[in-house]
């Protein structure tokens, strides 16, 4: 089993010119935050039969 003083001990061997690479294979494992539902609401008015998104970029 790897440890993290395993892993940083081996960061620490490592020469200057790999760390670059280390830290962006490290930062890529990371995954996505799920993105977070929001909730809608009825108006039972204007805006509830049109795209809201659309109407607002014309």
């Amino acid at each position: 089993m790897v440890t993290k003083e395993r892993v940083k001990r081996e960061i620490d061997r490592m020469p200057n010119e790999l760390l670059e690479k280390v830290y962006k294979f490290i930062n890529g494992l990371k995954t996505e935050k799920p993105k977070k539902k929001f909730h809608t609401y009825k108006l039972q008015g204007q805006f509830d039969d049109i795209n809201v998104r659309e109407k607002a970029y014309d």
